[in-house]
């Protein structure tokens, strides 16, 4: 997909195969900006869902031709990944997590299933801490297996430079759910609105809960001043992030926290909640603001103290812009991210 996401795993596809075969098999093909090299197999999945016998015997069959001395699978392909991987003795088996299980049913038998599944890799990588601990405590797997490879994202500042932020401008990017906190923005912004009486606040993402929150804007007074704009295009959403005074994060729990490194690749000013993923990438007072989760008293006091400073949001910007291009840029994951991997093909020898 044309998405910050496609864009890492494009570009790690393509380092990794100046020294390996490469396969890729994804459930939708689709044109990005960026290309995979032309020695790259691109393979698509047989089926709308993942987990049928069609897919597992196209897997099987796969595997067993190309036959791989690593597997990598994501989201709903781990299943299937670990279990004929394990089943065809693939020596490296990784799943990438990048969710938290709070995000999932939470029913034993999945869980315990999930867990079974979980014991059959070799590595697991997970995108932060937190979401290491939630693997580590949730299904039980050993702390020895797992490695923390934070996300990352490309830096656009340079394709923005003639676009201004607008000091009467809030933004929100994500989905509308309720783990989002979406409804305590709203209620900060009302408090704001009373002293500041020409801010905007913009909300991009779409969700289950979007008429909750358009009803909870009129209740609130501030439908005026507020803009549900749905679901955009990744430039669409680059451009609000540099436009915007500041991007609020006000989720309950993140397991990364990819809004808060695509505003930091843009210079943008960023306050997230202070909790699991979020925390992890936010220096408070120093590349941006932290409140506390699901206080919305604490966040209007947090979003007031940079309108009334300009200089001192701007010192966070220019802070977290700095970080994001020390631990979150592109080219520094990819150089990372394939040194892991190469380590690891180097320790079968």
């Amino acid at each position: 997909m044309n998405n910050s996401t496609s864009d890492y795993f494009i570009t790690l596809s393509n380092k990794l195969s100046e020294e390996n075969k490469v396969v890729v098999i994804a459930q939708k093909i689709r044109e990005t900006n960026l290309k995979l090299n032309e020695n790259i197999t691109v393979l698509k999945w047989p089926t709308k869902k993942p987990t049928t016998w069609k897919g597992f015997r196209f897997l099987y069959k796969t595997v067993r031709h190309y036959k791989p001395v690593m597997m990598i699978s994501m989201f709903s392909f781990v299943n299937l990944f670990l279990i004929v991987g394990w089943f065809l003795r693939v020596k490296i088996r990784v799943a990438w997590i990048r969710t938290l299980s709070s995000q999932y049913s939470q029913k034993r038998y999945k869980v315990y299933r999930k867990s079974l599944i979980y014991s059959l890799s070799t590595d697991i990588i997970t995108n932060s801490i937190a979401t290491k601990n939630d693997v580590v405590n949730f299904f039980r797997i050993p702390e020895r297996k797992i490695t923390v490879l934070p996300n990352s994202v490309k830096d656009y500042s340079q394709s923005l430079q003639d676009i201004t932020n607008n000091t009467e401008n809030l933004l929100y990017v994500g989905r509308l759910h309720p783990s989002k906190g979406v409804d305590v923005l709203l209620h900060s912004f009302s408090q704001l609105l009373e002293r500041f009486p020409k801010l905007q606040l913009v909300i991009i993402g779409h969700g289950n809960i979007l008429n909750q929150l358009v009803k909870l804007a009129e209740s609130l007074g501030v439908s005026n001043h507020v803009v549900f704009l749905g679901e955009k295009d990744k430039e669409s959403v680059l451009k609000a992030y540099k436009m915007s005074y500041c991007t609020i994060i006000p989720s309950y729990a993140e397991a990364f926290g990819f809004t808060v490194i695509e505003a930091m690749s843009v210079g943008t000013c960023v306050i997230g909640a202070n909790n699991t993923g979020i925390k992890e990438i936010i220096i408070p007072n120093e590349t941006g603001l932290l409140f506390e989760t699901g206080d919305y008293n604490d966040l209007a006091k947090k979003i007031e103290s940079i309108l009334l400073n300009k200089s001192y949001r701007n010192h966070l910007a220019k802070s977290g812009f700095e970080r994001f291009l020390e631990f979150y840029e592109n080219n520094y994951a990819v150089k990372r991210d394939f040194d892991f991997f190469v380590n690891r093909q180097k320790s079968l020898r």
